[in-house]
């Protein structure tokens, strides 16, 4: 276990903003002592404008933890175990495990060495803070944690037995089981691609138990689109656990629903993640081959998740995919509305948060207008379990948007430039219940550095904008 000193020290590096003693001259050089040790460096910290800067490569060495450098974001990411700090050169807005912080200075570069503020830790951390004005020293003394106690737990009792396991033609498991069962708890792991369930206090049937061979019965599918077989044990005896793994070709959109008998994981299109809605949209026209000519179009635009549902977050970068859809959005209806005959309506344009139901009833119905929408487009950011996944996807539901979807992606992956994944069809609610043409963007992938830095990059924005402009007059026959 790192001692605490060590994440005092991290986040002491990183935007401590010490007002110390007022106007001190650039030219005095504090000295550190951390628990009464001396910190030693080759770039001396140094006081300027009340501010004092340290130097964030001497206080990381030999602390155990972990520091990052971008140089294409010009940006420095701590890791340690609780802590998740991150810190661009020229920039006053720090992040502290996805928390932003206004610092007093910027970051900046000397000698080579990152120099970064120094205060708040006392806030943070409680730990002691002392300046001697007249040695010109600043000792910190590490905070006394108070041990965690932990009450002893009874053993775990048997209250729900598995009876057996099937699979239906279009990948839908059923986990049936008698007696009672708590909510089984789920995680999705990689290398290989697969989605392990846990049920408490459950065991299985003497006939089941019996197969196992090696602590364990494997099962392989062949044929399925989504899954290629799964394995169950029993993953602890204390508290008492079944374990259900489902190995999967990719990761697919899940769900997993426990009734009275039986615990059900569906994928793909099986997956109803939102209630229908109350007055079911009208029948989907057919597809559309020809958009008819009018007078004024009117598109609604969504940015996807917001405010407490952040979508994707790529918490080393302490960025977050609803910041990224949000502002997409803004750009491409300005650039949408500088044709005349194009009128733009947002679902959200700050950050608030709208049901899914809500988005479609939105355009099937726009509010001031009473009529739907004659396109509606879902700006998104992808994610995986790994960071390797990247790249550039549309996706559509009704046959009615294919059109769209197939004229507005190319203009998607020349903007941004990454891996071009194609068009391809999914059951989300806003594509799937909406009955105008309606298309989901995923733009680029949260869980991939190189994605990250191309979404949130400005330039990129608005050249994403100027395509999706440009797609979007194209498909109306307006150019």
């Amino acid at each position: 276990m790192k001692k605490i000193v060590s994440s005092i020290i991290v986040v002491l590096s990183f935007f401590l903003l010490f007002g110390l003693a007022g106007n001190v001259s650039a030219a005095i050089v504090p000295k550190i002592f951390v628990d009464g040790n001396r910190l030693h460096s080759d770039v001396d910290p140094f006081i300027t404008k009340g501010t004092t800067l340290v130097p964030l490569a001497v206080l990381s060495t030999g602390l155990g933890y972990t520091v990052k450098w971008d140089q294409a974001l010009q940006q420095a990411t701590v890791l340690d175990d609780d802590i998740n700090i991150v810190l661009t050169i020229g920039q006053k807005i720090g992040m502290v495990n996805n928390g932003s912080y206004e610092l007093a200075l910027a970051p900046i570069v000397v000698k080579g060495r990152t120099m970064v503020p120094l205060r708040f830790v006392t806030e943070i951390l409680g730990f002691k803070l002392d300046w001697k004005q007249v040695e010109q020293e600043i000792y910190l003394t590490s905070p006394v944690k108070v041990p965690e106690i932990i009450e002893p737990t009874a053993p775990a009792v048997q209250t729900g037995t598995v009876t057996g396991i099937t699979v239906d033609a279009d990948s839908t498991i059923h986990i049936n089981y008698s007696g009672s069962m708590n909510e089984p708890t789920a995680m999705l792991l990689s290398s290989p691609d697969r989605l392990v369930i846990d049920l408490s206090d459950t065991s299985y049937t003497y006939d089941l138990s019996t197969s196992f061979i090696k602590g364990q019965t494997e099962v392989t599918l062949d044929g399925f689109e989504n899954i290629t077989g799964y394995r169950y044990s029993i993953f602890s005896n204390n508290p008492l656990t079944a374990r259900f793994v489902i190995l999967l070709n990719e990761t697919p959109t899940y769900e997993i629903v426990k009734t009275d008998t039986e615990v059900k994981v569906l994928f793909g299109d099986m997956v109803e993640t939102e209630p229908p809605l109350t007055t079911p949209p009208a029948t989907t026209p057919p597809p559309v081959t020809d958009i008819p000519n009018k007078d004024i179009y009117h598109v609604v635009l969504d940015a996807g998740h917001g405010n407490g549902d952040p979508g994707s977050v790529n918490s080393k970068l302490g960025l977050f995919e609803k910041t990224f859809n949000l502002s997409s959005v803004l750009k491409i209806k300005t650039e949408l509305e500088k044709n005349p005959k194009i009128v733009v309506h947002l679902t959200r344009s700050d950050d608030t948060y709208l049901e899914l139901t809500e988005r479609v009833a939105f355009a099937e119905n726009i509010p001031g207008l009473g009529k739907k929408a004659d396109i509606f487009i879902s700006v998104h950011a992808n994610s995986f379990t790994t960071s390797d996944a990247n790249g550039t996807e549309t996706y559509y539901s009704n046959a009615n948007s294919k059109t769209l979807a197939e004229t507005i992606h190319p203009h998607v992956v020349a903007a941004v430039g990454l891996k071009d994944r194609g068009v391809k069809t999914a059951g989300f609610k806003v594509i799937k219940a909406t009955t105008m043409p309606a298309i989901l963007l995923e733009v680029g992938y949260m869980s991939n550095a190189g994605d990250v830095k191309v979404l949130f990059n400005e330039a990129t924005q608005k050249k994403l904008a100027v395509e999706i402009a440009a797609g979007v007059n194209k498909y109306l026959k307006l150019q």
